[in-house]
């Protein structure tokens, strides 16, 4: 599937300051980018990394004084696999690689630990796999407010549990935080999703689980916002604090970022019946 991304922006800086960015889509098997074009102000140089396992994409430039714009667009050429959900399980700890261990550890915004007696009682005695992360989107798709502005940059899953509302990143961090607590391997992603209203930097979250392929990152959607089947990663990690779209090195006025997503080919906005393959 085609999908066509974008993202300009804008910020005011006092006097020249470094940044890194993640903004650019992931280079992946199932996603390649067929054309894209990174605009920077006039003279600015940047120098540019490619994380080996995530494929998350960094660069860091020098910016200002004064106003500043930046602009990416891009096609990427997405192919998500759909298979049987009854048909992707969960691994035995003892199978798991180890450089996916670390996605069964608390991280600053999941604190996993904190859940494990509500994860083992609510969906301990589901069937392991895909079923059993659907069902956790479900309970937290029901239980918990989707609320613009409830939550801030230092919320956790754990607050969020407890007060009951938050945004897109709060539903990824709280599935993130319910996987873990179940055994599951999780991580955060930031994405473009088609069709999303209002259009925003988008956060899902995945799972590691064994499909008819064998392992794969199988991403998931508690907010319901967007189908993972039209999604264009930009960047994995254990949650929000590894995947910042833009981190400045002092003090500028931003505004809000101007995000688009489309797939022009696609017709069904509705979430997939599917598993999906990240």
């Amino acid at each position: 599937m085609e999908i066509q991304v974008s993202c300009t922006l804008r910020y005011v800086v006092p006097k020249p300051t470094a940044f890194v960015f993640l903004i650019e889509a992931a280079k992946a098997d199932a996603q390649v980018i067929t054309q894209e074009v990174l605009t920077l102000p006039v003279g600015a140089i940047f120098d540019t990394y490619c994380e080996p396992v995530t494929f998350n994409r960094k660069f860091r430039t020098v910016l200002g004084p004064g106003p500043v714009e930046i602009v990416y667009s891009a096609t990427a050429d997405v192919n998500a696999t759909a298979f049987d959900p009854t048909h992707v399980y969960e691994f035995d700890f003892l199978n798991l690689p180890l450089d996916v261990i670390e996605y069964l550890a608390p991280s600053r915004y999941c604190p996993s630990d904190t859940f494990t007696d509500f994860a083992h009682a609510q969906f301990g005695g589901l069937p392991r796999g895909h079923t059993r992360v659907t069902a956790i989107c479900d309970w937290i798709f029901n239980n918990i407010t989707y609320q613009s502005g409830s939550t801030g940059p230092a919320t956790s899953a754990a607050e969020v549990f407890q007060a009951q509302r938050g945004v897109c990143r709060d539903f990824a961090h709280l599935g993130i935080s319910l996987c873990r607590a179940s055994g599951i391997p999780a991580r955060y992603a930031s994405v473009y999703a088609d069709r999303l209203n209002p259009q925003d930097f988008h956060a899902v979250f995945q799972a590691y689980l064994n499909g008819p392929h064998g392992a794969e990152w199988f991403s998931f959607d508690a907010t319901r916002m967007s189908s993972v089947d039209s999604l264009v990663r930009i960047a994995a990690g254990r949650d929000a604090a590894d995947v910042s779209f833009a981190w400045p090195q002092g003090e500028v006025q931003s505004e809000a970022p101007v995000v688009n997503a489309f797939a022009p080919n696609r017709t069904n906005s509705e979430r997939t019946p599917h598993a999906i393959s990240a």
